[in-house]
């Protein structure tokens, strides 16, 4: 039975969801109600109270949103399908043409998606909470231009955040951890925002890919280790901006492949394998990037170049080899400093020497090189380096990471 309170629909538990008209309120109340459910009426508000759960029945979909302008909130969802297909995986909430909808304090637990949204301009997904099986993306956007992903919490996914063809989108505020694959990825997009981001503790990364102009900023990338494991990929991703990122942590810290008009400034590099690993894709073309005030703190390598076409500049980097010796004491030290070298670049290419990784033959071959200038490389010198204090004792996260990278038999992504 249905009451009429304050022009909402209050739906006891155990009851159908009634015919809805454009514009209607129904607030679930206590208790669980049988899904699977789906929603064809525009204007629509579904508003969970404390204790309402919807049950999907354990198939497909649990609750289908194709309408314009659809809002769920305060939503406690169970017992999805199982369709783990990465275009099309059953979600607690599936939102499919469904343009300037949002799904809002959902709550899902044990689910192969939470969000799944299609063909749905402007949707925004905001505040939810979910934990996934590790099959599927926990929060997928397809085709969906203009979306907001904000204040997530996401953990045991696939991919934390998936995002294709979402061009004008935005990613904010969101932590996704413990991802089988990325923690975040961005594919197929222009002019897209991602910022305040916490990624942690995943098998592989994030990664930016297949677009241009995307602001990435004021994110952290932290703990990802093992034989490919990266803080952020950055692949054929041309003209965007990679600012005051904290890149903690990783096996590489950033890999970048093919990407041409990129700008990295503020970010910071830290106990990483490699701070920054520069390649090229097979049959693709080579890198032109700038690298300006980024800091360099405690990582084994901080920068490789396994291109030899790449274009890379170095500008007023902070780094924590740079010699302190600053005459005219303008804070920069007085002679160029070459970030990379030629063991840097045998690693890249050849992993099993990460094993000797700051030992005495490396160190001797790093300090000969850099006293003859001959040997250095130094189209990818900063010319006005800034000392920096080292950090405290680094984590033996790198170390393991690059013993891992080793075991990799040097399977970097080149295909």
């Amino acid at each position: 039975m249905l009451f009429l309170l304050a022009a909402a629909l209050v739906l006891p538990a155990g009851e159908p969801l009634p015919p809805l008209q454009p514009g209607d309120v129904v607030e679930l109340a206590p208790g669980i109600h049988q899904g699977p459910w789906e929603v064809a009426t525009p204007g629509v508000t579904l508003r969970g109270a404390p204790g309402a759960v919807l049950d999907g029945g354990g198939e497909g979909s649990a609750l289908v949103l194709a309408a314009a302008g659809v809002t769920v909130e305060n939503l406690r969802v169970r017992n999805v399908g199982r369709q783990t297909d990465f275009y099309a995986p059953d979600a607690a909430v599936w939102l499919v043409d469904c343009p300037d909808c949002a799904v809002r304090g959902l709550v899902a637990e044990g689910v192969t998606t939470g969000v799944r949204v299609e063909e749905s301009p402007r949707a925004r997904v905001e505040d939810c909470d979910l934990a996934g099986l590790g099959d599927a993306p926990g929060i997928t956007l397809y085709r969906a231009p203009g979306a907001l992903v904000r204040g997530n919490r996401v953990r045991d996914f696939l991919d934390g955040v998936y995002m294709e063809y979402t061009s004008g989108g935005k990613a904010l505020e969101n932590v996704a951890r413990a991802s089988r694959r990325y923690g975040y990825h961005l594919m197929f997009s222009r002019g897209v925002e991602v910022a305040h981001n916490r990624v942690e503790d995943g098998r592989v990364g994030s990664a930016v890919m297949y677009g241009a102009e995307a602001w990435v900023h004021d994110n952290l990338f932290r703990g990802h280790v093992g034989p490919l494991a990266f803080g952020l990929l950055v692949q054929e991703q041309n003209d965007s901006r990679f600012e005051r990122n904290r890149i903690e942590g990783n096996t590489v810290g950033m890999l970048v492949v093919s990407s041409r008009g990129d700008v990295f400034s503020d970010n910071e590099l830290e106990r990483n394998g490699f701070g920054v690993l520069v390649q090229r894709e097979r049959d693709k073309g080579s890198s032109a990037l700038v690298f300006e005030q980024n800091r360099f703190l405690g990582n084994v390598y901080d920068l490789a170049v396994d291109d030899p076409e790449a274009r890379v500049v170095m500008r007023e980097g902070h780094y924590d080899r740079v010699p302190p010796l600053d005459l005219d004491r303008d804070g920069a030290a007085d002679l160029p400093y070459v970030p990379s070298s030629s063991y840097a670049l045998f690693t890249s290419r050849q992993p099993d020497l990460s094993l000797f990784a700051l030992g005495p033959g490396m160190l001797l071959w790093e300090r000969i090189e850099a006293q003859v200038p001959g040997l250095a490389f130094m189209t990818l010198a900063d010319p006005h380096p800034y000392p920096e204090r080292a950090p405290r004792a680094a984590p033996s996260a790198w170390g393991l990471g690059l013993v891992l990278l080793g075991v990799g038999g040097g399977l970097w992504l080149r295909s």
